[in-house]
């Protein structure tokens, strides 16, 4: 059995087998070349008025997919380019930078860059209940004193796209279209999904939820629309956030990996820079997140890593909350990749873990739980934690097989 049918089968057994997902497509290459696998579909079932019923629609090569939090690796390099023009310093503070924010003069644009800073804003963004009341929440924004042992946010990369914009003079997206998917070849990458477009989108409607004993039904997600709710309100005003807000197609998102490795968007050297761990440590309570530039750097526990173990120490890593995972090591010279739909029509969160094994779910996470409707709902629970055995190791199988990578494995 060859590499890629090796993955062909893991990615079968999450989408088919324990149902995880939707569908998935998993690309991966180097600077020069790339090769994807797709199992499964956009779409499974919609809800009308006789209830939720079947309504299959295949992934195809046109699929967009909502990137979610990989969104965040726009808005590093966004900034980082900023830095190397000369535009912006890493020691400026925010507040000088854009005076719009001015709870943080003595926040710098590295300690935000880096989630060294702690951010927070005075009320959640997305229950604010319309555009402008939901930015005067962003301008608002203050450095909290508290350390959690969970430092990674969204606020770090949100405040980090409107700096951009003050910065430069033009809003969020069109500074990304000049500067980052013009120069990658990304013709296929919104902010607003153009009409004739939504239809290719992935469906993420549906999501299922357990809190306290609550069972919840997210079943107002618009296709074409961010999934993550303080996106979808912003870009009622016209407003990509740096955080969440992108879609994009697997051919865009390896162009984009391409380009990095390629040093056409920023110099290597700056590249190299971003995965070095700023804020991981072990102390008697544990290790801490090892988080980098905007991502996740290589932690040295594993299944805390959101990198896989045959990647370097300068590595980068994100994963986005619909599915998706990026991950790119610039001394290897590869990047692997996945797109996929953990949300529609299945149970993604359980508050608190401990009550998986009550619902019948496996160790795993895998299986269904029965709604009180009677309907049987099943489980994309813990698949944050298959990447490793299921994704990651037969991707480096296969770039082992066709020679995109070196013979030598990094391992933690």
């Amino acid at each position: 059995m060859n590499a890629q049918h090796g993955l062909l089968r893991s990615i079968e057994r999450l989408v088919f087998e324990q149902r995880m997902l939707t569908g998935l497509i998993v690309v991966y290459g180097n600077a020069r070349e790339y090769d994807s696998v797709t199992v499964g579909n956009a779409r499974e079932v919609i809800k009308t008025q006789e209830g939720i019923v079947p309504d299959v629609r295949p992934l195809t090569a046109h699929t967009l997919y909502d990137l979610a939090s990989l969104t965040k690796l726009f808005t590093a390099v966004s900034v980082l380019q900023l830095v190397e023009r000369g535009m912006l310093r890493l020691t400026d503070t925010v507040a000088a930078a854009d005076a719009r924010f001015s709870q943080l003069h003595s926040t710098t644009i590295q300690e935000a860059l880096t989630f060294q800073a702690v951010l927070k804003s005075p009320q959640r963004v997305d229950a604010q209940p319309d555009f402008d009341s939901a930015q005067r929440q962003v301008f608002a924004i203050y450095r909290s004193e508290h350390m959690p042992e969970r430092l990674y946010s969204d606020m770090n990369a949100l405040l980090l796209s409107y700096v951009v914009e003050g910065v430069t003079g033009q809003d969020f997206y069109t500074y990304l279209k000049k500067n980052i998917l013009i120069p990658a070849g990304m013709q296929h990458t919104f902010a607003q999904v153009p009409a004739e477009r939504v239809d290719d989108c992935v469906d993420y409607n549906l999501e299922h939820r357990i809190v306290e004993g609550d069972y919840q039904v997210l079943d107002d997600q618009p296709a074409g629309q961010p999934h993550d709710p303080k996106a979808r309100l912003l870009l009622r005003g016209g407003r990509l956030c740096g955080h969440a807000g992108l879609f994009s197609t697997a051919q865009d998102m390896a162009r984009f990996a391409q380009a990095l490795l390629q040093g056409r968007l920023i110099a290597r050297d700056t590249l190299l820079g971003m995965g070095v761990n700023r804020t991981g440590y072990n102390d008697q309570r544990g290790y801490r997140q090892y988080l980098g530039q905007l991502c996740f750097a290589k932690s040295p526990v594993q299944r805390l890593s959101e990198l896989p173990s045959w990647m370097g120490q300068r590595a980068i890593g994100m994963s986005g909350y619909t599915g998706n995972h990026f991950a790119l090591d610039p001394e290897l010279g590869v990047f692997d990749i996945f797109l996929g739909n953990r949300c529609h029509n299945r149970v993604s969160r359980i508050v608190p873990e401990t009550a998986a094994q009550a619902l019948g779910l496996a160790d795993d996470g895998s299986g269904s739980v029965c709604w009180p409707d009677g309907r049987q709902v099943l489980s994309s629970f813990q698949y944050i934690y298959k990447k490793d055995e299921m994704l990651h190791q037969p991707v480096y199988q296969c770039l082992l097989d066709s020679g995109m990578i070196g013979g030598i494995s990094r391992g933690t």
